[in-house]
């Protein structure tokens, strides 16, 4: 799930980028929201494998 939403994320900055670079919108919120849509997926990788653990540890 973390990598389709982190792959998710890189093609939708791909498909977005030309609008942001054309128009007269920030580029910094491009990057942020890329950013943070990355930092997400890495912390939900993080948060299901610590579930997955306790999950076997449990068993």
């Amino acid at each position: 799930m973390p990598i389709a939403l982190a792959v998710y994320a890189i093609v939708m900055a791909v498909i977005g980028y030309p609008k942001y670079k054309s128009s007269e919108q920030s580029m910094y919120q491009f990057w942020g929201v890329l950013a943070g849509t990355i930092l997400l997926s890495v912390i939900l990788h993080f948060i299901l494998k610590r579930r997955e653990k306790n999950r076997d540890k449990f068993r």
